[in-house]
Parts: structure tokens; C-alpha cells; sequence
């Protein structure tokens, strides 16, 4: 099938299944905001794939389990998996849908007691020019609270007029949270300041049966640096793979 009719078959999906996203909690924990706390919640997972450069259809899918709040791993599961469906700008959950299922099938089977309360994407939710990302399908898929965390902006049309470099500026001068609203009015997620120093943000989003004020509070209840732990853990993992997998072909 040409990648224009994959486009025009998967808009309308996408249309389809953002109609059943949840975008307020629906969780089996809580947050406290006289405390800054949450309450009831132990296991956070993160999920992440990559592709070494000598085969951009072979892909490494990386799982990881921590534990809430001391972020210690609690499991990893990863594994290897051949890809044939093609990337097309903004369907990327299509490509990468079905091996993400295969890691919590891999879960299920293996520590179903380990099965996280909340998920971290890397990748966006409703920041994207549908509503509807990666974090949104997972999310939909599993029926799991889910989370879009990115670390590069995406742009389209309604959000054109919001530039990376912009939002760096304003985050040297203390700022720590700049809403992300289109012309429309519509609020697709927030650039978010990591801890310490540092002055480039995460783009968060609501993925699915998350506020999107929850999802920040998760987000930096997670980070130690600037890309939150859950999805640290599984791009380090994936990435040492990628490149050894790189280095031994010729």
C-alpha cells in the first residue's frame, strides 16, 4: 500500500481511537498537594526502542520497571525485533505499536506482579498535531495511564509559532513549566525544566488516564536528570545494544 493511503487509513484510526483517550486521572494512586507527595504509588514503568544505523528496520525494544520513589530498577526486559512497517511523520505508534505489546506480553508472562502503575513513552501524546501519539495509542492499547515525554519539540501548524530555542531562552531565567497552546486555544502539553542547571526542556503530554498537571508531577517526581529515569534506564539499555549491533557489522 503507497504511504499515502497508510496515512489516510491510519488519520481515521487515530480519529477513531482518540475518542476512547481518558485526559483526567484514572489512577490507582494519588497525589497530595499539601504534602507534594503521592500516595499508593510503588512501580513506574518506561519504554523505549532503537535502531542501529546499519538496520533501520531492526529494532531493539527496552522495558524498564522501578520502583516509586527511590527509582531502583526492579526488572528489564529486552529484546530484539524486525520491523516492515514503514515510518510515516506522525503515525510513528503504528511502526512500533506491536513490539511495545510484545515487552508487556513479555512482562505478563514473566512478573505480572511487576506490571507498572503509570508508563513513560518516549515520545509525545497529545502533543502532536492530531491529539493522538504514540503515548495515546500504548496507552489505548494496554489500558494503562500513560505519559508522552520528549525531548524534542514537536512543530506543526498549530503550533508553529512555539520555537525550541525560544523556550531554552526563557527557562535560563528561572521558569519552570511554559504551557504549549496553540492558536486554536487548544493545550497540547508543557515544556518542562529538568532539575539542576541545565535549561533544555522535556515536552510532556497527556497520553492516557493522566491530567496533564499529573503527568508533570510524575514526570518530575521521576527525574534526576533531565530525561526521567523510567526512560533513561530503557534508552541506555536499547542504545548499548544498537551500537553493539552496529560494531559487529561490517
Amino acid at each position: 500500500m503507497a504511504d499515502t493511503d497508510l496515512a489516510h487509513e491510519w488519520t481515521q484510526l487515530q480519529s477513531q481511537l482518540l475518542t476512547q483517550v481518558i485526559e483526567h486521572d484514572d489512577l490507582s494512586f494519588s497525589y497530595d498537594p499539601h504534602t507534594n507527595e503521592f500516595s499508593g504509588l510503588h512501580i513506574v514503568g518506561g519504554v523505549d526502542i532503537s535502531y542501529p544505523r546499519t538496520n533501520p528496520d531492526h529494532a531493539i525494544v527496552a522495558l524498564s520497571i522501578l520502583s516509586f520513589p527511590s527509582l531502583s530498577l526492579l526488572h528489564q526486559t529486552t529484546f530484539q525485533v524486525s520491523i516492515d512497517v514503514p515510518y510515516i511523520a506522525g503515525f510513528l505508534a503504528f511502526r512500533e505499536i506491536h513490539a511495545y505489546k510484545q515487552a508487556f506480553a513479555s512482562l505478563q508472562a514473566e512478573r505480572p506482579d511487576l506490571m507498572p502503575q503509570i508508563l513513560l513513552v518516549d515520545g509525545n501524546g497529545t502533543l502532536h498535531p492530531r491529539r493522538f501519539g504514540s503515548a495515546c495509542h500504548l496507552g489505548i492499547e494496554l489500558n494503562m495511564p500513560t505519559i508522552g515525554v520528549a525531548k524534542n519539540l514537536l512543530h506543526f501548524d498549530d503550533l508553529s509559532h512555539v520555537g525550541a530555542k525560544e523556550l531554552k531562552g526563557v527557562f535560563r531565567d528561572g521558569t519552570r513549566e511554559v504551557e504549549l497552546k496553540g492558536r486554536s486555544g487548544s493545550v497540547y502539553g508543557r515544556a518542562v525544566r529538568p532539575p539542576g542547571l541545565a535549561s533544555n526542556p522535556v515536552f510532556v503530554s497527556t497520553g492516557h488516564r493522566v491530567s496533564l498537571d499529573t503527568a508533570v508531577r510524575v514526570v518530575r517526581a521521576c527525574s534526576k536528570v533531565r530525561v526521567p529515569e523510567p526512560i533513561r534506564v530503557a534508552d541506555q539499555q536499547s542504545r548499548k545494544i544498537a551500537q553493539t549491533i552496529e560494531s559487529i557489522v561490517p
